[in-house]
């Protein structure tokens, strides 16, 4: 059975690309475009793990982290967070919320494929 990865992503170029690189690694995918159905998605998908943007139009990726992480049903799920930003305080900020670890945008499939490996083996 494959190891199933929500991605949480509002552009859809992104989304895509996210989704596409993943199911040929093997891995289950689940989507969500927004906060709110993320936190749905990761309520009833019970994913392996999770990649969480940072900027999404509903609410701020940072929160979905901490939300999973206090609220659960599996709040030792890993989560990765990515986002455009480069800087290191964003960095800091996002693994001080729980994340797991960071991919930023645009990734390379090679770099995001490790880093999933690293925390979900399959």
């Amino acid at each position: 059975m494959s190891k199933k990865i929500l991605i949480v992503e509002d552009e859809p170029d992104y989304l895509d690309l996210l989704e596409h690189v993943l199911k040929k690694a093997g891995y289950s995918v689940a989507k969500a475009a927004n906060g709110e159905d993320g936190l749905k998605a990761y309520k009833e998908s019970k994913p392996d793990l999770v990649l969480l943007d940072l900027n999404l139009p509903d609410m701020d990726g940072l929160d979905i982290c901490r939300k999973i992480r206090a609220e659960g049903p599996r709040p030792k799920t890993p989560i990765l967070l990515c986002s455009v930003r480069s800087a290191v305080a964003p960095v800091a900020e996002g693994l001080e919320a729980g994340a797991d670890d960071y991919v930023l945008k645009p990734f390379d499939a090679s770099d995001l494929l490790a880093r999933v490996k690293a925390h979900i083996p399959k």
